[in-house]
């Protein structure tokens, strides 16, 4: 993954929007990486397969839809 990181050429300009909590994590900043992961997390509720920078889009919809 880390040579993923560096052929990415906005990760840095990335990484200063990045809401995710977790700026530990080897995805922090590869958005494509991030979204992939969290769609394939099957066993976790449907809103907990968005990342945290697309939860509060997700959150809204579902409000609106109501």
């Amino acid at each position: 993954m880390k040579n993923k990181a560096i052929q990415c050429p906005v990760r840095d300009e990335i990484n200063k929007y990045c809401s995710c909590p977790k700026s530990d994590c080897e995805r922090h900043g590869l958005c494509c990486e991030c979204i992939v992961s969290h769609k394939n997390r099957t066993h976790l509720p449907y809103e907990k397969r968005f990342p945290h920078c697309l939860r509060k889009l997700f959150q809204e919809a579902r409000s609106a839809e109501k």
